[in-house]
């Protein structure tokens, strides 16, 4: 008989410790479900923060590009006509050409975000020559481009050209 009545209390002690100690055990298991899910939470919020700094280092090197672009490539607007005379210059002596008449036109694109300056002049000489002048365009770092030649003169035996040939050169304004 006092078995069964020890046996009974140790049950009766077994069943509250098991009740008892199931509260804080479910309690644990859901602070560990709402641990789980702001862990979740801080992935998805670090990931976009992540990527939010790579799409703004993309801009920032953009922008970087874009004054990069605007002090290599582009004529300065203040130092006028200038900059592009000695370019100019540069070319001619570069090509062996000389170039006679410079003329200049000015034009506006973009409203007024671009400006281009046109300069005409005539050229008289070979097809090497020629061939020479329009590779030292294309390999010139600036907004320096061709943009209209006219024959206006090719010799009885083609040996020598005359052209009136149209460059435009391009002023940055931002």
């Amino acid at each position: 008989m006092q078995l069964r009545l020890l046996f009974l209390v140790f049950l009766l002690v077994l069943m509250f410790f098991f009740f008892i100690s199931r509260g804080p055990q479910q309690g644990y298991l859901n602070l560990a479900d709402e641990l789980k899910s702001r862990e979740n939470v801080y992935s998805d919020i670090e990931q976009r923060r992540t990527a939010s700094a790579e799409e703004w280092a993309g801009w920032e090197e953009a922008y970087r590009d874009m004054e990069d672009l605007k002090k290599t490539y582009f004529y300065q607007e203040g130092e006028g006509v200038n900059g592009l005379l000695l370019d100019l210059h540069k070319i001619f002596t570069e090509a062996g050409i000389t170039a006679r008449s410079l003329r200049y036109n000015y034009a506006s694109l973009e409203k007024d975000q671009v400006k281009k300056i046109n300069v005409t002049f005539n050229f008289t000489g070979s097809y090497l020559i020629l061939k020479k002048f329009l590779d030292t365009i294309e390999r010139f770092p600036k907004f320096l481009l061709l943009e209209n030649i006219d024959f206006m003169k090719i010799s009885a035996n083609g040996s020598i050209l005359e052209l009136k040939i149209v460059l435009a050169g391009y002023y940055e304004n931002f």
